[in-house]
């Protein structure tokens, strides 16, 4: 006789959504199914004393680097008794039509997953990354060789009981016989989307407007020429406009740039002008041998003592090759990083405008509207980039691929800016020269992928461009919204207290955007246009600190 047992989820990934929320958690659901297989040729029945039955989740997240060596932090650890210690259960064939058969048992189980964690990923060429694990334990005897106990006093007291009692002396000597035990695990992959499911197909993404800080913005140094007067350049306004998400998909970011002076002198915006500018878009790829002081205010990590080397994880997503590769180097508390651009290597992402430009020449005409000049560009994105053959960071840090956004957590983050310069020039008052400047300041983006329909299937799920983190669903279940909007943390369920509200019919999709900017949807990614009398009330702003 053998038991062997097996995690089947509900699903094979979970599905979070909106940034890491504490507040929040999912549901993971599912069985254990317990198989008893009697002995080849076997006519006897089969008896099990089911001792226990745990399931544990567990999360973690592992890097690997010259400069911080191995570390590996625990993210979570949630235990789950199926079959308590103190509750045996016998488990039995006997009285099966077919006693030479295997018989199963469903255990069910949920478990409430906290919704700070972050998504499963792959980084480097070992497999290191974040990922997370279902573990089941099953502790058993079998009884099936010990006789009932059959006096007349055990037959008297259990004549009206199942065929399943036992007596405590019977139980207590199949336990001395030894017990035995069974395992599984089971990958769980969880997966996160930027905002809720919609039934409808997604409306369009918000824009986030920057009102760029002066003391952030650099300008260019070069004691050979001339140079342009801080006390104007200071009076230059710049707000930057970039979608709330970008789907981590998408071959092109917008980026709108609205530039205006403030304050500056009539004389003196007619001597400014705009020659060109230049985009870039980066990612920046860190990882470090601890947990930032943020991160751990910020989320529930479990404690010390239950993080390795103190306890040592269960499991370990790195290669056997590498094993040793970075285990006597780097720091205790060191980090390692690298930056590359998105962009194709065709483009060099400058371009040059038309010979006096003066773009200023009339801010300071007293108007009921401020005049803004617009440009708006297309940036190339590259999923992929070719790093050069010497490129010794591919070997911790793996291929050059976009990531969406605060991909990870405490050991590794991944951010994403658009840097911008503006050439500017300037006439000199009493002279035929020129000064020339370059105004240089970035803005974050965020790469995610967007939340699918909710009536979706699990077959139509974006995919994202690393292929160790591409976790297929098999059994299209439908996604299970979070357990945080239909339950308090103490189990109750939520009542809302809200009415519905009436029937109103779809209105369009607000285009004020679009036509205030002037370009149709299918404008190149080169276009520039000049706008003017544009209304800001509409669009959420916010100082870059």
């Amino acid at each position: 006789m053998s038991v062997s047992i097996k995690i089947v989820p509900m699903q094979n990934s979970l599905h979070m959504f909106g940034d890491p929320d504490r507040s929040s958690a999912y549901s993971l659901s599912g069985h254990v199914q317990i198989t008893l297989s009697p002995h080849f040729l076997s006519r006897k029945p089969a008896k099990v004393l089911l001792q226990s039955l745990e399931l544990l989740f567990e999360g973690q997240s592992e890097v690997s680097a010259p400069a911080i060596g191995y570390s590996a932090v625990r993210l979570c650890a949630i235990t789950r008794e199926l079959v308590p210690h103190d509750h045996p259960v016998l488990l039995s064939n006997d009285g099966d039509e077919s006693p030479g058969q295997s018989c199963r048992w469903n255990a069910i189980f949920n478990i409430n997953v906290p919704g700070w964690l972050p998504a499963s990923s792959s980084f480097g060429m070992d497999g290191s990354g974040v990922s997370y694990q279902l573990f089941a334990t099953a502790k058993y005897v079998d009884v099936g060789n010990h006789k009932r106990d059959t006096s007349p006093h055990h037959r008297t007291s259990s004549s009206s009981s199942s065929p399943t009692s036992w007596s405590l002396s019977g139980i207590y000597s199949a336990i001395c016989s030894g017990q035995r035990t069974a395992t599984a695990e089971h990958n769980v992959a969880i997966k996160r989307f930027f905002g809720l499911p919609s039934e409808d197909t997604p409306g369009p993404v918000s824009p986030i407007t920057y009102l760029l800080n002066s003391n952030k913005i650099t300008t260019s140094r070069n004691t050979d020429k001339l140079q342009i007067p801080s006390e104007i350049l200071s009076k230059i306004c710049i707000l930057a406009s970039v979608p709330e998400y970008l789907n981590v998909e998408d071959n092109r970011a917008t980026l709108t740039l609205r530039l205006r002076t403030k304050d500056l002198k009539a004389e003196e915006c007619q001597r400014l002008q705009l020659v060109g500018f230049r985009v870039d878009i980066i990612q920046k790829d860190k990882c470090r041998s601890q947990p930032s002081k943020e991160y751990k205010s910020r989320y529930p990590l479990p404690a010390e003592e239950l993080q390795p080397p103190n306890l040592p994880l269960r499991w370990t997503q790195r290669s056997p090759l590498s094993m040793d590769y970075y285990s006597q180097s780097g720091k205790p508390t060191g980090s390692c990083s690298r930056t590359f651009s998105l962009l194709p290597p065709s483009e060099d992402g400058q371009y040059l405008l038309q010979n006096e430009n003066y773009i200023f020449a009339n801010d300071a005409t007293q108007t009921d509207i401020p005049t803004w000049y617009t440009l708006q560009t297309n940036i190339p994105v590259m999923h992929k980039v070719h790093g050069n053959d010497d490129d010794d960071s591919i070997e911790w840090a793996g291929n050059r691929i976009l990531r969406p956004t605060n991909l990870s957590g405490p050991l590794l983050t991944v951010r994403h800016e658009i840097i911008a310069t503006l050439f500017m020039s300037y006439d000199c008052p009493d002279s035929t020269q020129r000064a020339h400047q370059s105004l240089t300041f970035s803005v974050p983006v965020k790469f995610a992928s967007p939340a699918p329909l909710s009536t979706a299937q699990c077959d139509s799920q974006p995919k994202t461009h690393d292929a160790l983190d591409d976790h297929s669903d098999s059994d299209f279940s439908p996604i299970l919204p979070p357990y945080s909007q239909f339950y308090y943390s103490n189990g109750d369920r939520k009542i809302d207290p809200t009415p519905l509200p009436l029937y109103t019919p779809r209105e369009a999709p607000n285009e004020a955007i679009v036509e205030s900017v002037g370009l149709p949807e299918d404008e190149d990614r080169h276009s520039i246009a000049v706008v003017q009398d544009i209304p800001l009330f509409s669009q959420k702003a916010c100082t870059i600190a």
